[in-house]
């Protein structure tokens, strides 16, 4: 093969590292070891470099330019060091530091939704764009921002975290510890505790019966399968979702003036259900002169469950 023409891109979950030898969006071959986190950060360098190992033991080092990893929390781009990861449990870890020693590439990372950002700007919806946010609807609330061209990261290295724009003050409780974040509304998790909430205050639903009365056990899947057969309770709890990122994103779009908003993540399976409160929202709360002339464009990302890989060996593309 032409030399230096792969990338290695790496998804550093608290469970699984994923591997994927890359040639631009193509992922050649992959490879999914445990994390081993709760073993310490040597053992996680070292599934890394052993899913590397694997996905390049066919290839010459010398063909392969460079690893991109995307990992969750907040990281300092600049020289590698994940400053923050909870899914982890690490502060101030040199981690493509460590790695760059312990495999001899060289080496670069993201936070895991930026990485995802930069494969959909590079080769997916985001491709030709100059300014957009990439939203990413899980079991939180995911995001980043493209600004001409390039992907922001703040004076803090925490730009583009919309998840937690607060909505309301005296809201409910986020995961961060604060109230009334848009987490708190339009996430997975969201969406399943506004749900135990309301079975807990005795509201009527097929859900509780789903669940044989065990509140605890209700969960996106079962909240989406009550939805289908028409559920009051489950569609109020998905309609939500909608309506509360809808004032988020007309907030984002009168501040910004962006291109588009890119939405990706396990809740857009749901979205039948909420797209039409979502754009309701927006019309009624955006600024007009906020608003092309051809309209905002909603796009859905073009990645799924390898947008992280790709995005990591974007990095070096």
């Amino acid at each position: 093969m032409t030399s230096k023409k792969l990338t290695l891109g790496v998804d550093l979950g608290g469970t699984k590292v994923a591997v994927g030898l890359c040639k631009g969006e193509e992922i050649i071959k992959k490879a999914i070891f445990p994390t081993q986190a709760d073993l310490g950060f040597d053992a996680v360098i070292t599934s890394i470099d052993s899913a590397i190992k694997n996905v390049t033991k066919d290839f010459d080092k010398s063909d392969i330019k460079g690893v991109g990893i995307g990992c969750a929390g907040q990281i300092n781009s600049e020289n590698g060091d994940v400053i923050n990861s909870p899914n982890l449990q690490w502060k101030n870890i040199p981690l493509a530091k460590s790695l760059r020693e312990k495999t001899g590439y060289s080496v670069k990372v993201l936070n895991d939704v930026r990485a995802a950002t930069l494969a959909e700007l590079k080769y997916g919806s985001g491709k030709g764009l100059e300014n957009f946010c990439n939203i990413f609807l899980g079991t939180g609330v995911g995001s980043a921002f493209v600004i001409h061209g390039k992907l922001l990261h703040g004076a803090t290295n925490s730009a583009g975290e919309i998840g937690h724009i607060c909505l309301d003050p005296e809201g409910p409780l986020c995961g961060c510890g604060k109230k009334g974040c848009l987490e708190a509304y339009s996430s997975g998790t969201g969406m399943e505790n506004y749900v135990k909430d309301q079975l807990a205050k005795g509201r009527k639903s097929i859900i509780s019966d789903m669940v044989e009365g065990k509140i605890d056990e209700v969960k996106g899947p079962i909240i989406g399968k009550a939805a289908e057969q028409g559920d009051k309770l489950a569609l109020e709890s998905i309609e939500r979702i909608g309506a509360y990122l809808g004032i988020a994103i007309a907030n984002i779009q009168t501040l910004l003036s962006l291109d588009a908003i890119i939405f990706g993540g396990g809740i857009m399976a749901l979205k039948k259900y909420f797209w039409n409160n979502l754009t309701k929202q927006i019309d009624k709360c955006i600024l007009p002169v906020a608003k092309p002339a051809d309209g905002l464009k909603l796009l859905e990302a073009k990645y799924l469950n390898d947008a992280v890989i790709i995005g990591g060996a974007a990095i070096f593309a």
